[in-house]
C-alpha cells in the first residue's frame, strides 16, 4: 500500500470515528431507554450504513498500522450493512416462524454474499471471533460434544424460573456492582433502570459509561443469573477497549455470572450448575441449526417458533457456546491457555488482563477477517 493511500484511508477513518464519537453515545442511551420501555429501538447512526464506512473499515483492516481500528469499525458496520438490506428488512418484519427464518437467512446470505462474498453466518462468526479454533489453543470442549449436540437436551431445570425466596432490590444490585467494580478494578459510570423486558447491558462509551436494563422484579434464580451476566458485560466494557471479540465479551459475562454457582455468593442458587449445562447444550444445538439454515431444521424443531436470538441476533449461539469454554479456561487456567489461574477471587486487574490477552490472541488468529 502506497503511503499516500494509507494516509487517505487514515483520514477517512479519523472522520468516521469522530462522527461516531458524537452520534453513538446518544444513540445507545436512546436504545437503552427504548428497551427498558418495551419500545422499538432507534435506527443506527447513518454513518454506519454508508458504503464508504464499510469500504474504509475493509481497507484499514489489511494494514498493520490501522488493523485494530479497522476491525473495530468493521464489527459495527458489517452487521448494519447486512440488516439494512431491503430484502433482509422485509423478511425480518414477517411473522417469526421456522419457514420465515429460512427466508430471512436466505436474504441475509444474499446481502452478505454481495458485500463480502460469503454467507452471513460465516461473516458474523469471523467478526465475533467464533471462527477461531479454541481447541487448537488448548481450550478443550466436553467429551463427545458433537454427539451430545445432536442428542436430546437435558430437561428444563425445575425451579429455575420460579421465585426461590431471594429478591434483589436496587440496593442489592448496587452492592453487587460495587463488589465487582472493586474486585476487578474498573472505573466509569454504570447506571441501571428497571425494564419491561429482559436484562441487557448497553455500552454507551467503552471505559466510561454503561447503562444496564434490569427486570422490574428479580425474584428467580434465572433473573439473578441474567443480571449477573449483564454485569459481566459491564465489567468487560469498562475494563477493555471498544469492539473486543464477542466470544471474549460473552466469556467475561459467563465468568461473572458463574458467581451464582458458588454457595458463598449472596445470589447463589443450587440450580445454577444444571441450568448452565442446559444453557450450553441449547446454544450448541441452536448453533448447529443456524449453520444449517436456510435448510429447514431437523424434525422435530426445537420449539414451535424460532428462538428470539436466531431471528434478531444471528451468530450469537456460536459465541455463547465458545464463551462458556473460554470462561472455564480463564477461571481454571487450562494448560497452555493462560499463564496463571485467576480463580473465583482474582487480584484487581487480573480478569481484565486475561480478557485482553484472549482478545488479542483471537484477533490475531482471526486475521482471515480481512477477507471481509
Amino acid at each position: 500500500m502506497e503511503a499516500c493511500e494509507l494516509l487517505a484511508i487514515e483520514d477517512r477513518l479519523d472522520r468516521i470515528e469522530a462522527e461516531l464519537a458524537v452520534e453513538l453515545p446518544p444513540h445507545l442511551r436512546a436504545f437503552a431507554r427504548a428497551h427498558a420501555r418495551g419500545q422499538p429501538p432507534p435506527p443506527a447512526p447513518a454513518v454506519l450504513g454508508q458504503s464508504v464506512t464499510l469500504a474504509t473499515a475493509r481497507a484499514a483492516i489489511v494494514h498493520p498500522v490501522l488493523a485494530d481500528r479497522g476491525l473495530a469499525l468493521l464489527r459495527l458496520a458489517a452487521p448494519v450493512a447486512i440488516e439494512a438490506d431491503p430484502a433482509v428488512a422485509a423478511a425480518r418484519a414477517a411473522s417469526p416462524t421456522w419457514a420465515g427464518l429460512s427466508a430471512l437467512t436466505a436474504a441475509r446470505d444474499a446481502a452478505a454474499l454481495a458485500w463480502f462474498g460469503r454467507r452471513a453466518i460465516d461473516a458474523l462468526h469471523r467478526l465475533h471471533g467464533s471462527a477461531v479454533d479454541l481447541a487448537g489453543l488448548g481450550i478443550a470442549g466436553d467429551a463427545g460434544a458433537v454427539a451430545v449436540a445432536d442428542a436430546a437436551l437435558p430437561p428444563a431445570v425445575a425451579g429455575w424460573f420460579e421465585p426461590d425466596g431471594i429478591a434483589v432490590d436496587d440496593a442489592g444490585i448496587a452492592r453487587a456492582w460495587d463488589e465487582l467494580r472493586v474486585r476487578h478494578a474498573v472505573a466509569g459510570a454504570m447506571r441501571y433502570e428497571r425494564a419491561a423486558g429482559r436484562a441487557r447491558a448497553f455500552v454507551v462509551e467503552p471505559g466510561r459509561e454503561v447503562v444496564l436494563a434490569v427486570p422490574a422484579q428479580i425474584v428467580t434464580p434465572a433473573a439473578r443469573f441474567a443480571v449477573l451476566h449483564e454485569l459481566g458485560h459491564a465489567v468487560a466494557a469498562l475494563a477493555l477497549p471498544a469492539a473486543i471479540p464477542r466470544v471474549v465479551d460473552e466469556a467475561a459475562a459467563a465468568y461473572i455470572a458463574g458467581g451464582i454457582e458458588r454457595a458463598a455468593d449472596p445470589w447463589y442458587s443450587p440450580l445454577a450448575g444444571a441450568a448452565r449445562v442446559r444453557r450450553r447444550r441449547l446454544a450448541e444445538r441452536l448453533d448447529r441449526i443456524e449453520r444449517g439454515l436456510p435448510a429447514p431444521p431437523p424434525d422435530p424443531a426445537i420449539s414451535e417458533r424460532p428462538p428470539w436470538a436466531l431471528w434478531h441476533d444471528p451468530g450469537a449461539q456460536a459465541a455463547y457456546a465458545a464463551a462458556e469454554r473460554l470462561a472455564r479456561a480463564i477461571e481454571h487456567a487450562i494448560e497452555h491457555a493462560i499463564e496463571h489461574a485467576i480463580g473465583a477471587s482474582p487480584a484487581p486487574g487480573a480478569l481484565a488482563a486475561a480478557l485482553a490477552a484472549w482478545a488479542g490472541t483471537i484477533d490475531r488468529l482471526g486475521t482471515a477477517t480481512s477477507a471481509l
